[in-house]
């Protein structure tokens, strides 16, 4: 039995499909079961990890570990369920590659924490750091849908963006198949892509032009708050884009080497959202 963490997010709704088709059973927790449309096959809990139940680990022997990880409250959360899995055989936690690289951002800094307490817990424990998910480009949707102008802030440093994907695809292995204990996996996609090829990408597979544009540090701020985002998140963020220059370029080759199989490239989840964008 895995208990599966963040089941409705964007990693864990690839991944449990994965395990069942692999034979294993799926425990995975949603905060709300009535509205969580998850895989019929899957055993659906009911759970807060502001308040985690340990009942919820009963015939558990493997634990996926996903948490916002973002700020107190996350590491909090990855914290009390790491205590709880005294009697698991397997911890796989979901990271980031800010932490491969020792930045001190916010978000890498969460994570690493967290990690400390993954690897201290006692059972196999494996660390996936997988770097800028492709699907933070639905930020783009409105632009896309209105005048066509993605403005993006300025400094925005080229990324190996990596599928959702392939990161459930690379945790669904760990999490069934030996040879992963005490093991670290920094994931990426197979190519570094300025972000203006991104934009040029998309605009190819909607077959329309769009319009690349960088804007001040500041009116991307701006923006940012008139979303009602938190002050302590937006400054979080620039933090991580700061620190992370240089290194989002780098590609680790982890997904060939476990999945026997080249990674999915931005342009095949261009064509896979596309109706998205219409």
């Amino acid at each position: 039995m895995i208990l599966v963490l963040g089941s409705t997010g964007k990693i864990s709704r690839e991944l449990v499909p994965m395990l069942l088709d692999k034979g294993a059973r799926v425990r995975a927790l949603t905060r709300d079961p009535a509205r969580a449309r998850l895989d019929p096959r899957a055993e659906v809990a009911a759970g807060d990890l502001d308040a985690f139940d340990p009942a919820l680990l009963d015939g558990v022997d493997r634990v996926f570990i996903l948490t916002s990880g973002h700020g107190a409250d996350g590491l909090t959360q990855e914290r009390a369920v790491v205590k709880a899995a005294t009697g698991v055989d397997r911890l796989v936690k979901l990271s980031t590659t800010g932490v491969h690289f020792g930045q001190t951002d916010p978000i890498s800094s969460v994570h690493a924490a967290a990690e400390e307490a993954v690897r201290e817990a006692g059972p196999d424990w494996t660390i996936l750091r997988p770097g800028t998910f492709m699907d933070n480009r639905f930020a783009w949707l409105p632009a896309v849908r209105g005048d066509g102008v993605i403005r993006v802030p300025e400094g925005d440093p080229a990324s190996a963006l990596v599928h959702v994907r392939d990161i459930a695809e690379v945790a669904a292995t760990v999490l069934t198949t030996d040879g992963h204990a005490g093991k670290t996996y920094p994931i990426t996609g197979g190519e570094a892509l300025t972000t203006r090829r991104q934009v040029e990408i998309l605009g190819d597979v909607l077959g329309r032009p769009l319009t690349y544009v960088e804007e001040p540090e500041a009116d991307a701020r701006a923006k940012m708050l008139g979303y009602g985002w938190p002050a302590s998140t937006i400054e979080g963020l620039f933090e991580l884009k700061r620190q992370s220059a240089g290194n989002e370029e780098i590609v680790f080759d982890t997904v060939r080497e476990l999945l026997g199989r080249a990674p999915l490239t931005f342009a095949d989840w261009a064509r896979e959202h596309a109706a998205a964008f219409a």
